[in-house]
C-alpha cells in the first residue's frame, strides 16, 4: 500500500509539474503507471480488522460502515442488504455513496 501511494503522489506532482510548466506528458504513460499502481492496491490486503476481530463492511446503495463480526442483514441508513468489506485505517470514517 505504500508503494502504492508513493507512486500516486510522484504521478500526482509530475502532471502539476507539467501543467505548471507547459511541458508535454504522455497519456499513455500516465495510463500506464496508473494501472501498475492499481495493481499494488488490489493486491494489498482488503480489510484492516478493528480491535476484538470487528469487521467493516460498507453499504454498496449509500456508503454507510457498519462495524460487526459479520455483515449485517440491512443497512442502518437506509435498508440496504449488499455489503463489501471496507478498508479502514482511520478510527472515524466519513459516510456516503462514492
Amino acid at each position: 500500500m505504500k508503494e502504492a501511494l508513493e507512486r500516486l503522489d510522484a504521478l500526482m506532482n509530475r502532471l502539476v509539474e507539467a501543467d505548471q510548466t507547459g511541458a508535454g506528458i504522455e497519456p499513455l504513460h500516465v495510463a500506464s503507471e496508473l494501472g501498475q499502481i492499481r495493481q499494488l492496491l488490489a493486491e494489498s490486503p482488503a480489510v484492516i480488522p478493528a480491535k476484538g476481530g470487528q469487521k467493516h463492511f460498507r453499504c454498496e446503495a449509500c456508503g454507510t460502515v457498519v462495524h460487526g463480526t459479520d455483515a449485517p442483514s440491512r443497512c442502518p441508513t437506509c435498508g440496504g442488504t449488499k455489503f463489501f468489506a471496507a478498508d479502514i485505517e482511520q478510527p472515524f470514517v466519513e459516510s456516503g455513496a462514492g
